[in-house]
């Protein structure tokens, strides 16, 4: 394939293959996720997603016009990747944005990740790459990467290679962000981020905060009157049912438990132990 040209903003497009129930290694799940590049650094998050939070937005601003008080999000696909990674350039310093409950948190990170090239060479996407392996976040990668993309950037954290990482795996199979996609993108189609500003945290402050998550789930909840921008909420509704706050709080306290008991095999072993 011919160089590429990064003056401009450009989105690679990932499909991420995971597997968050370290018991059931054989069922997997898939998103498609996007690197959004552009001359100061890049963005990593959910293609769905970022439609999801849209359309979130737009219902309830609209609600404060309307004096609507019945949010209905019946159609709405859900995510199943809600973690963002901020990158700045040239010095490529991280910010990975996770979630506990509905707080958001932002994780920074400065160390760099120290691969072992590899002569062995290969294609993907029609790309001629390269292998090189390398541990970052408890788990053990093999990533291939582009020099004819001349990008030292890749998906999720991922950095500091001679050329795009195109292609990168967990010695496990456990997690797989694969290139499928590349687009040009205008200023308008620019990614502006609609989940709530983070709060930044040590990692030893994520890791207890996580402890106390586990213990409670709907903690955060009990604290704040839910609201939605000052408009007052009556019913909810999803996949078909309406709910009350309350029967609402009791619905996501059931579902956030039963997450806890298969969702175990985060990308960030480190931060989850």
């Amino acid at each position: 394939m011919a160089g590429l040209s990064f003056a401009q903003s450009k989105q690679f497009i990932y499909e991420y293959r995971f597997k968050m129930d370290s018991l059931n290694r054989d069922q997997s799940e898939t998103e498609n996720m996007v690197l959004l590049t552009s001359p100061k650094g890049s963005i990593f998050y959910s293609q769905v997603g970022y439609v999801h939070d849209s359309v979130m937005t737009a219902t309830i601003k609209n609600a404060k016009v309307t004096q609507n008080n019945h949010f209905d999000f019946t159609d709405l696909k859900q995510p199943k990747i809600s973690f963002e990674v901020t990158k700045s350039y040239p010095d490529y310093k991280i910010m990975l944005k996770r979630s506990i409950g509905s707080t958001r948190l932002g994780i920074a990170n400065d160390k760099k990740i120290e691969w072992k090239i590899s002569n062995e060479k290969s294609q993907v996407l029609g790309y001629d790459v390269q292998k090189a392996t390398a541990k970052w976040r408890g788990r053990n990668w093999v990533a291939w990467f582009a020099p004819e993309i001349p990008l030292q950037d890749g998906p999720y954290e991922f950095s500091g290679l001679p050329g795009l990482i195109v292609k990168i795996e967990d010695s496990k199979g456990d997690h797989s962000f694969n290139l499928v996609a590349t687009k040009n993108i205008t200023a308008t189609e620019e990614y502006s981020s609609m989940k709530p500003r983070e709060i930044p945290v040590s990692e030893d402050k994520f890791r207890k905060l996580w402890k106390e998550y586990k213990e409670d789930p709907v903690k955060d909840m009990r604290q704040m009157n839910i609201s939605a921008s000052g408009a007052k909420v009556v019913a909810f509704s999803f996949g078909g049912k309406s709910y009350t706050p309350e029967e609402m709080m009791k619905e996501t306290e059931k579902s956030r438990k039963e997450e806890l008991k298969k969702i175990n095999n985060f990308l960030e072993l480190d931060l989850y132990r």
